[in-house]
């Protein structure tokens, strides 16, 4: 039991580094593909100085309100449960979806080729939740494992993951 007891902390520590990870990894790939998908209809899409344009081919508004159900990026979000309501609704809080150069807000990392266009997605990432818990990466809720009574239990936070895709422009946009 002595045993057990000692052995049980460090037990957690890996499940929840497992949980943490995986679902890490999961996101980041499910943003991944739907910020690639996204720039290839954007390199072939007509127009996208127009705001309305840009709403249609993301399929959230520049809000994160939904505007298009059937945008590549809507449904790969949608698809792996990661809109407010799960498979439906809007970008969870603190979510934005980016089409570069013109929804650029001036950061270094909208810095694109010419000649290109990008998707950037930003989403907020919790272990706990999904988009449908409206967990925002400044929520208070995270994981904390205590390995022992003297020392400080390792946490888990809460951030925001960004991918981001870039494709050489098929049609001339002004």
């Amino acid at each position: 039991m002595v045993e057990f007891a000692i052995s049980v902390p460090f037990l957690f520590l890996i499940l929840a580094a497992v949980l943490f990870f995986g679902r890490y990894f999961f996101v980041a790939q499910i943003l991944l593909n739907a910020s690639q998908e996204g720039a290839k209809i954007a390199a072939s899409t007509a127009n996208l100085s127009d705001e309305n344009t840009r709403d249609l081919l993301r399929g959230f508004t520049t809000a994160g309100a939904q505007s298009n159900t059937n945008s590549v990026l809507y449904a790969a979000l949608s698809a792996a449960n990661l809109l407010s309501q799960g498979n439906s609704g809007d970008l969870p809080q603190g979510s934005k979806i980016e089409i570069l150069p013109w929804d650029s807000d001036g950061s270094p990392g909208d810095t694109i080729p010419a000649g290109t266009v990008a998707v950037r997605i930003d989403y907020p990432f919790s272990l706990f939740g999904t988009g449908s818990t409206g967990a925002s990466p400044n929520s208070t809720m995270t994981l904390k494992v205590a390995l022992s009574f003297d020392k400080p239990p390792v946490t888990f936070n809460n951030f925001t993951i960004t991918q981001r895709a870039v494709a050489a422009q098929q049609i001339y946009q002004q």
